[in-house]
């Protein structure tokens, strides 16, 4: 197992965008193998957007989905009951994921955000004063349906979606928050019409 390093990620104060946060994440990681322990003590803040954008990334893996999306439940958990820190079990936080996962998404990942990153910015505040754990919460259970699900690339829209969730958190951006929720919806409506439809073959 890694031992956590000294090296912070951030480089700059204040206005640094995710994306370069996120970069200098992935390229001071240890050489071998990482831990979610090790993501946490790097981040500028022990924020639940961080955790929960840094998680929805590596859950696009399929290899380490699951477990990141067990620890996304629990972050959003924890958002609609109001926690003002996240708080992840010892077991999973230590458990070592091998650093080539983060090679492999850097290329598709960072360019995404900063994309992303030239239309967000802090507006609609009024969706922060409740919509968020509504958000959290529809989150929550597509990524619940999503668990047990045997088809192919049923990580991609929940930890998509969760992405975008961090992303409006980080920002302050009410836009961006009900684009999630209005995917999140869409989603789940989708997910119980298939489970409907299963249940009456």
């Amino acid at each position: 197992m890694t031992s956590k390093s000294t090296k912070h990620p951030h480089r700059a104060e204040g206005s640094t965008h995710t994306s370069l946060l996120l970069q200098h994440l992935i390229d001071d990681a240890p050489k071998d193998h990482f831990t979610l322990d090790w993501v946490i003590h790097n981040l500028p803040k022990n924020s639940f957007g961080f955790i929960l954008l840094f998680l929805s990334v590596i859950a696009l893996l399929p290899v380490i989905s699951v477990v990141a999306r067990v620890l996304m439940s629990i972050l959003l958990c924890q958002i609609i009951l109001g926690y003002h820190k996240p708080v992840l079990p010892r077991r999973l936080v230590h458990r070592p994921i091998s650093s080539r996962y983060l090679t492999n998404l850097k290329p598709r990942i960072i360019p995404a955000l900063q994309f992303l990153e030239k239309i967000i910015r802090p507006r609609w505040p009024v969706m922060f004063m409740g919509s968020r754990r509504i958000v959290a919460f529809i989150a929550l259970l597509n990524i619940a349906l999503s668990l047990p699900l045997p088809l192919p690339l049923a990580n991609m829209p929940p930890a998509m979606t969760s992405a975008l969730m961090a992303l409006a958190y980080i920002e302050h951006d009410g836009v961006i928050l009900a684009i999630a929720l209005f995917f999140s919806v869409a989603m789940l409506t989708i997910v119980l019409w298939a489970i409907f439809q299963t249940a009456l073959l």
